[in-house]
């Protein structure tokens, strides 16, 4: 089964999250989904599996408008095997 990395994006304040995205995209994400009304300052971008939870992650904090990126606890309940 194919699983993609999720990472969830912690957006700077007053940055337009469709911008965020395409840049993620840019660094690899597969696709990122918008950020919920309970936590509009939140998105969660979807790497491929083969680039792994670490490089996932810096990859995504590397984005210009993005404050702060971290692996998906409730995905890797074991941890993220950083």
């Amino acid at each position: 089964m194919d699983m993609s990395v999720r990472v969830i994006v912690k957006l700077a304040q007053d940055r337009d999250w469709s911008a965020v995205a395409d840049g993620l995209e840019a660094v690899g994400a597969e696709g990122v989904q918008a950020p919920r009304e309970s936590l509009p300052d939140r998105a969660v971008a979807l790497f491929p599996d083969e680039i792994g939870v670490s490089e996932a992650v810096e990859s995504a904090r590397g984005v210009e408008g993005v404050a702060e990126a971290e692996p998906d606890v409730m995905r890797y309940t074991n941890g993220p095997g950083m």
